[in-house]
């Protein structure tokens, strides 16, 4: 009768093992259905997160909620004065082997310091996120890396490290293909070059952003006008200026005035000394909200009305307006001390956090004591898994096989390639109208005669030189046209010759110009059609790797 007793004890014991041991798995159901909808409804998620029991969770999930909790409320706007949870998370995937993860959290850790002004550990974290980052695939997050880091660099106003960020933000999003990330890259290297008085760098960028923001974006379509208006203030193109600001007012139809429109049209008929307009803008601001925004209308005010001859009621704005200016130096100092209190509230946060992993720690210790049924079931586990890997031992080789046949397909597509190419370049050399396709030395193309011979190619020659450059570059042509529509059929035609090489002399005499206009026309696709206003790199380098 002993033995039976025994047993059921025994097997009473294993199970009340098995359920002490065993997580929360409400917690994690909560967490896994969080992340799952973070991007699409980070609201929905932050619900979730917040019935997530932390305590519950071993170290891996506990990391991955506290890095869930960060995103949810960067992602939700809500204001964060403390880097305890993401701190944790940084600790665990720090001496992870993920990317990915490292990336991602040490981005957040970056925004959570750029939200307590912590600028220097702001950007040395997301320096840190992109060099993690550009181990994988992950262009959105690569993209916000870089928009944020030149964000960061322009707020530390250092105009040019914030043009090189959102030059490289710039190039994820065309890899994103996302016209809202393109609009907003473009924008924020505009406002970049117009930091460091580069007003017709910025211009072109405005522009640009303009040709692909999405037409369901009116408000930072109305910003674009807005700051155009601005930058042409400062170049003295009054007209354009007060233009690009009408554009911005006729698309604004929110209830609240629109008081940035209104001051740029008052600062400009101000400098066009045009008083009773400037006097009659100003005063549609000086209501506004904004403390920065009814100083500076009431101290251009003073200005126009002393232009105007009206000393009195000038000194009476001006008093006002040292008024406005001792309000704002004492927001500022009252925004030193909340700044202070937030750095009380972070030490406190702390405090918390180290309680609740203390409390952790002595559920561990509890959990411990039942170390020895649960080496028992380790045992019947591994057992399982030695069963379980044999009859799959099968499987994993038949994959194995079929992995490498795709890399034999592969191989063999790489080498089907490399003969296309090979053969296109025969055609080519036999197409003797362009003399240089037929030069084994390529140094030599520059020296051949200046004398002007006309080289005169059929549709035929074209479809047929065409077709082939798709086939050796995998689709040129498309992806050329795809990338930059404003080209017209001869800009692609010229784009063409240059990637395969052909001589400025033989341009010239296929398009009946002359050398220094080949490398005019060059310069133009470069810069008006493409873009592209790095002077390091010619039309000729960028086709080559396009």
């Amino acid at each position: 009768m002993k033995h039976p007793i025994l047993s059921f004890f025994f097997l009473l014991l294993l199970f009340s093992t098995l359920f002490s041991c065993r997580p929360n798995h409400s917690s994690y159901d909560m967490l896994m259905r969080a992340e799952t909808v973070i991007d699409k409804y980070p609201d929905s998620s932050l619900v979730l997160l917040r019935k997530v029991n932390s305590g519950a969770l071993d170290k891996s999930d506990n990391a991955r909620y506290c890095l869930l909790m960060t995103k949810a409320l960067f992602k939700n706007s809500i204001p964060i004065v403390s880097d305890s949870l993401i701190s944790i998370a940084l600790d665990y995937y720090n001496n992870s082997g993920d990317s990915l993860k490292k990336a991602e959290t040490y981005f957040y850790f970056g925004q959570v310091n750029a939200d307590m002004k912590n600028s220097k550990l702001a950007m040395e974290s997301l320096l840190k996120a992109a060099d993690f980052a550009s181990y994988t695939r992950n262009y959105k997050l690569l993209y916000l890396i870089y928009y944020y880091l030149g964000d960061l660099h322009l707020n530390e106003f250092l105009y040019g490290p914030a043009i090189k960020m959102h030059q490289k933000a710039l190039s994820y999003s065309k890899l994103l293909n996302d016209s809202s990330y393109i609009t907003h890259a473009l924008r924020n290297l505009a406002i970049s070059y117009a930091g460091d008085d580069k007003k017709d760098s910025a211009l072109i960028n405005y522009y640009l952003a303009l040709k692909v923001i999405p037409k369901s974006d009116t408000a930072t379509l109305i910003a674009l006008y807005n700051e155009m208006g601005g930058v042409y203030e400062n170049l003295g193109n009054y007209t354009l200026a007060i233009e690009s600001v009408n554009k911005a007012l006729a698309l604004d139809t929110s209830t609240e005035d629109p008081c940035y429109s209104y001051v740029t049209k008052a600062h400009t008929y101000l400098k066009m000394e045009k008083y009773d307009s400037a006097i009659y803008y100003y005063n549609k601001t000086i209501y506004s909200t904004n403390l920065y925004t009814r100083a500076s209308c009431y101290n251009g005010l003073a200005e126009a009305y002393y232009a105007k001859g009206d000393s009195k009621k000038a000194f009476l704005l001006m008093n006002t307006f040292n008024k406005y200016r001792d309000t704002i130096e004492n927001q500022t100092k009252t925004a030193a001390v909340v700044e202070v209190q937030n750095i009380y509230q972070h030490g406190k946060a702390k405090e918390q956090i180290q309680r609740l992993l203390l409390e952790k720690k002595e559920q561990t210790i509890a959990f411990y004591n039942w170390g020895l049924l649960s080496f028992i079931l380790l045992l019947l586990l591994s057992a399982s898994f030695f069963i379980y890997r044999s009859r799959n031992k099968k499987e994993l080789l038949e994959k194995s096989r079929m992995l490498l046949e795709q890399e034999n397909k592969l191989i063999k597509m790489r080498e089907k390639e490399s003969q296309l190419r090979e053969d296109f370049f025969k055609k080519l050399n036999k197409l003797n109208k362009i003399p240089s396709l037929g030069l084994i030395n390529a140094k030599n193309k520059e020296s051949l005669s200046d004398d002007v011979v006309r080289i005169s190619l059929t549709d035929r020659d074209w479809d047929e030189l065409i077709r082939n450059i798709d086939v050796a570059y995998d689709h040129f042509t498309d992806r050329l046209k795809r990338e930059y529509s404003n080209l017209t059929l001869q800009e692609i035609h010229l784009c063409c010759l240059v990637k395969i090489k052909v001589a400025r002399n033989d341009l010239a005499n296929i398009f009946c110009i002359t050398p220094q206009s080949v490398k005019t026309t060059k310069y133009r696709i470069k810069k008006e059609k493409m873009g592209i206003l790095d002077r390091d790199i010619t039309l000729d380098q960028f086709l080559e790797k396009f």
